[in-house]
């Protein structure tokens, strides 16, 4: 069965694309089909992995203007890792699915024509708009990633309240597959906020904790492959073993 994990937290800057673009590439590189749909306007998955905007078919035509997701895949250079890539047009989809018949399903409908990968990666926009809940109705689980600042349980709320919703109201089952901690600093407060993390998730929180770590960045900002680019480098190691736990948890081994 294909995994399909939303990557989902509505607060902006907890590294969900860099999260959703290392899970795509580490998991390519243990021998898995993978895809990953960019839902965010902001389009910064599509440009990590391709390197350009400008797809002709992209998700914007997929969900608005009734394309086969087929057409929008496209691979990336790394074998095994393929991409549905977003547009700037698709901020405007909440405006334009507003009225839209079983709008909230559209990307379910979608990936029902897509058989063949063992895990799809969703990254979607930092707010719970109607994207974000395609991503929750196609998903067969959430990963929430979290980034050990202040603010990190804020919005955790309202995110568990809108899948509550959804699971009652849609009858979704929703689960949470795995809580990543993002952005660990190795400070006093990025201990507390581990410790408070784990506290609310338990279990459901990775072992894996992934390091602020510039040449996480840098790769990301090259166009690169952070396990060619750095394949040393402490966000390498630890995105390695975080890749190593989701397959674990999923696969069961």
């Amino acid at each position: 069965m294909t995994r399909i994990f939303a990557l989902c937290n509505n607060k902006g800057g907890v590294t969900k694309t860099t999260t959703t673009v290392n899970l795509g590439y580490g998991l390519a590189r243990a021998g898995k089909r993978v895809l990953v749909i960019d839902t965010d306007a902001q389009s910064n998955s599509t440009y990590s992995l391709l390197g350009t905007l400008d797809q002709e078919v992209t998700l914007f035509d997929v969900l608005i203007n009734g394309a086969r997701i087929s057409d929008a895949i496209m691979p990336s250079s790394q074998n095994g890792l393929y991409l549905v890539p977003s547009s700037i047009n698709l901020s405007a989809a909440d405006l334009l699915m507003a009225s839209a018949a079983g709008r909230e399903l559209k990307l379910t409908r979608a990936l029902k024509q897509v058989s063949d990968f063992d895990y799809v990666l969703i990254d979607t926009p930092p707010n719970l708009g109607v994207l974000t809940v395609n991503a929750f109705m196609a998903c067969t689980d959430v990963i929430i990633p979290i980034a050990l600042t202040t603010y990190a349980l804020i919005g955790i709320s309202i995110l568990e309240t809108t899948m509550q919703e959804l699971r009652e109201n849609l009858d979704v089952p929703l689960p949470i597959f795995g809580v990543v901690a993002n952005l660990d600093d190795h400070t006093r407060l990025s201990t507390d906020v581990l410790s408070a993390v784990r506290e609310h998730f338990g279990e459901l929180l990775f072992d894996s904790v992934i390091p602020r770590n510039i040449k996480v960045e840098e790769a990301h900002n090259q166009i690169a492959c952070l396990f060619d680019y750095a394949p040393t480098s402490t966000g390498a190691v630890a995105y390695n073993k975080l890749v190593k736990e989701v397959i674990e948890r999923a696969e069961g081994h």
